[in-house]
């Protein structure tokens, strides 16, 4: 493939008008520069000008960009099921990654599933990977349905002027599941995570419901009815809008991440899209500018770890693959940056973390240990 070629594909790629043979050619280019460990000038003009706008419109100067987009693509096209490298950092300098042995496994785990509990308002519980597709039951104001997709639904029903009774929808670690609320707003759980909804939103001023855990929203716009979101140390108050709420109680901050549309926090801040409000633990709120891709990895199906220690990242594995997580010795706090999929078994995603080379990973049944590599 010649230089303008090359240049012709690079531009579908932008443009978004690229075919999957486009893409797939794209993703082996990149792939190419990752495995040969090439720097700028070491490539052609247009392949350097590639990396160089693509290092401009993130605001970083690490290669890390080219695999996070390989990455992005592959979401969307499944051309790629691999999991992608991961890089380690000091002071913010990209560090070549140093090999490492690969983990020995005794017990291999493998990736959360789509299931959960729901919890009606009379106590029974109803485990829906148990659960055949169809109407499951009829409660004030709603007729509750699985669908074919594994999904929850609740559908208005005429029952006249009736008290809304409260559902718990629960994921357990290693699951997460998707609803759609009377009123049509979406909602996709992760793992270790509980919505608390009424089963009608008829006659109610506002539209309420809690969270704890981690969950993405798309809300059904309706002015009359503002919906609002009870988490431990935020509320968040819409009209119609897309956001995620990280609100897991070990972790140090709350964070609200706004894709689309506006939000109120604590009747305080309102958040444009890109946006993320942080409380912490004494009440106090900030907004800082992110990444939206990165605070929804989870929902398309990938891990994405931004400055993150392991720690951070391991408490996201423990949840996904229902884990306990063991430090042994002295654990490197070294930020790292990475994308994996989350639907590979726990050794892939560990060897992946290892080959950035500070950390070693045991697996023995249900236990992951940490040692400094």
């Amino acid at each position: 493939m010649n230089n303008e070629q090359l240049a012709a594909i690079i531009a579908r790629v932008a443009d978004n008008t690229a075919t999957d043979e486009d893409i797939s050619v794209y993703n082996a280019w990149c792939n190419s520069l990752q495995e040969q460990d090439l720097e700028l000038n070491d490539l052609s003009d247009i392949e350097a000008q590639t990396l160089r706008n693509i290092q401009k419109q993130t605001g970083q100067v690490r290669r890390f960009v080219i695999i996070r987009r390989i990455a992005a693509a592959a979401v969307i096209t499944g051309i790629l099921a691999g999991s992608l490298y991961l890089y380690r950092y000091t002071n913010r300098s990209a560090v070549r990654p140093t090999p490492a042995a690969t983990i020995a496994i005794n017990n291999n785990i493998s990736s959360g599933k789509n299931t959960a509990t729901l919890t009606l308002a009379n106590g029974k519980k109803i485990v829906l990977a148990d659960s055949q597709d169809g109407k499951l039951t009829e409660q004030a104001g709603s007729e509750v349905t699985k669908t074919a997709d594994g999904a929850l639904e609740y559908h208005p029903v005429a029952t006249g002027t009736v008290a809304p009774q409260y559902n718990k929808l629960s994921t357990a670690r290693g699951e997460q599941y998707q609803i759609t609320l009377p009123d049509g707003t979406k909602v996709w759980l992760n793992a270790s995570t509980t919505l608390t909804f009424p089963t009608s939103f008829a006659n109610m001023a506002a539209r309420k419901v809690e969270v704890t855990g981690e969950a993405y929203f798309e809300v059904v716009a309706d002015p009359a009815h503002p919906f609002i979101v009870n988490a431990s140390k935020q509320e968040i108050k819409v009209l119609g809008t897309h956001f995620n709420i990280n609100n897991y109680l070990d972790e140090p901050f709350a964070k609200t991440t706004l894709l689309q549309g506006a939000v109120k926090i604590n009747n305080e801040k309102t958040l444009t899209p890109g946006q993320q409000a942080i409380s912490s633990k004494d009440g106090s709120l900030r907004i800082a500018t992110v990444s939206t891709e990165a605070a929804i990895a989870w929902k398309n199906g990938y891990f994405e770890f931004n400055d993150e220690n392991i720690y951070e990242i391991m408490r996201k594995i423990a949840r996904w693959y229902n884990v306990e997580v063991i430090y042994e010795g002295d654990i490197p706090m070294n930020e790292m940056e990475g994308t994996i999929s989350r639907y590979e078994n726990v050794s892939k995603v560990l060897n992946t973390i290892q080959k950035a080379g500070l950390l070693k990973f045991r697996i023995e049944q249900k236990k992951i240990y940490v040692n400094k590599y």
